[in-house]
């Protein structure tokens, strides 16, 4: 026998999964099935499709990443060794060349857009 409260107690939950059945074979059979399908959609049509899915590698335009890491290595390599030969120095040199560097670029770049 309980007796009336005004505090709510929580109960305990019960974990619950309905389990799905899932046979391997017939998931098979019936995307063979489906692909048979679609290529005979397009044979009547007379669309080509392939049978075989392709894994060849497509070749990317970003340039290759390890010459670029090579090439701040050398800068920053050249930059410690500048800086222990002729101090400070090579800072601003560093100052003055990247942006007149960057504003060629970047005018040439703008040019080529026209």
């Amino acid at each position: 026998m309980r007796f009336p409260s005004f505090i709510k107690v929580s109960r305990y939950r019960r974990f619950e999964m309905t389990p799905r059945y899932y046979d391997p074979v017939k998931e098979e059979i019936k995307e063979r099935t489906e692909r048979i399908k679609q290529e005979m959609e397009g044979r009547e049509k007379g669309e080509y499709v392939p049978s075989r899915i392709s894994f060849e590698r497509k070749t990317s335009s970003v340039p290759n990443s390890s010459f670029l890491q090579i090439l701040i290595a050398a800068i920053l390599g050249s930059l410690i060794i500048g800086w222990l030969y002729y101090g400070n120095q090579v800072f601003y040199a560093v100052w003055l060349v990247v942006p007149a560097y960057l504003f060629f670029r970047l005018k040439k770049s703008s040019q080529s857009r026209r």
